[in-house]
């Protein structure tokens, strides 16, 4: 997950800058293409890669594309036009989503004490975006949309990355992706109807061809680094552990706003984020423990067979 984060941090220096010149879709077109070009020169050195694609779950894979793009325009929209660290504290519902979504659907609960990691998780948080929701307005809704969104397919990835190779199931997304935000890039940003923000955020580098192109570069593959290590992490992790773990961004990327693109760290910002941060331990920690006794008890099962 450190992977992640640090590809995080690069995305949101490509989007600031490509946001001077490029529509949404644009921005995302970018990363899709990019992430398509990786993907077919690893092809072209490991055939098996084409093979695997050729043989997948397409109707999987395309719900699963189509969710997460619209996700990645809620995300791109806050990262453009948020704070850093406040884009990353929104994040804390990731793992109370993932939770919900585990009984809902698949009728797992997280371990007893993990409920105490969610519920510092939500408190801590809440106590952040609050002091935002007035400056905010409506607009508040579209970085919760995005994680409740992503948050779905990080579990639908879950799912692909027990069948497939991440670079398989990244071809796919990829491929799809690019069709998806080409179409929209044409029919115009506009169609998307997303509000302006009232915070005014900074790039960290002078408008210019070279840093657009460099931008361009940045959002290619800084994007495939993202969902690269997230699949490597659902590999090893349940579902609210990867969404916990993924809340250590909030401090990381306070903390690289404040530096690099002058965005005030508030010092009510402190302490809940702490309290943040514990929750996304004791979360990992609790639901780690019942992962490692349901798998223990399945084989002492299998060995009394």
């Amino acid at each position: 997950m450190a992977g992640n984060v640090f590809a995080y941090f690069l995305l949101a220096v490509a989007i600031r800058q490509l946001k001077l010149d490029l529509s949404y879709p644009e921005i995302l077109a970018i990363r899709s293409a990019g992430g398509l070009a990786i993907g077919l020169v690893l092809g072209c050195r490991d055939r098996k890669l084409f093979r695997e694609v050729r043989h997948s779950r397409l109707p999987l894979h395309l719900a699963r594309s189509a969710l997460h793009a619209v996700g990645a325009i809620a995300v791109v929209w806050s990262v453009a036009n948020l704070p850093l660290g406040l884009v990353a504290s929104i994040e804390f519902s990731g793992p109370l989503f993932a939770a919900a979504i585990g009984i809902l659907v698949f009728r797992i609960r997280p371990a007893g004490l993990a409920w105490i990691g969610l519920g510092l998780i939500f408190a801590g948080a809440a106590a952040i975006v609050f002091q935002y929701k007035h400056i905010m307005g409506l607009a508040i809704i579209i970085p919760f949309a995005g994680v409740g969104i992503l948050t779905c397919t990080n579990i639908m990835l879950g799912t692909l990355s027990q069948r497939q190779s991440t670079h398989s199931i990244l071809f796919l997304m990829n491929a799809i992706q690019l069709v998806i935000f080409l179409t929209l890039s044409m029919v115009g940003a506009g169609a998307l109807q997303l509000p302006s923000s009232s915070i005014a955020t900074t790039t960290l580098f002078t408008h210019g061809t070279a840093t657009f192109a460099f931008a361009i570069v940045l959002m290619a593959v800084s994007g495939y680094m993202t969902q690269a290590s997230l699949s490597q992490a659902t590999r090893h992790g349940t579902a609210v552990q990867v969404s916990a773990l993924d809340t250590l961004r909030i401090p990381a990327l306070a903390v690289a706003g404040a530096l690099l693109f002058g965005e005030p760290l508030e010092q009510a910002f402190v302490i809940p984020s702490a309290v943040i941060m514990c929750g996304a331990i004791l979360a990992t920690y609790f639901d780690r423990t019942k992962r490692v006794r349901d798998v223990v008890g399945s084989i002492k099962t299998k060995q009394r067979q």
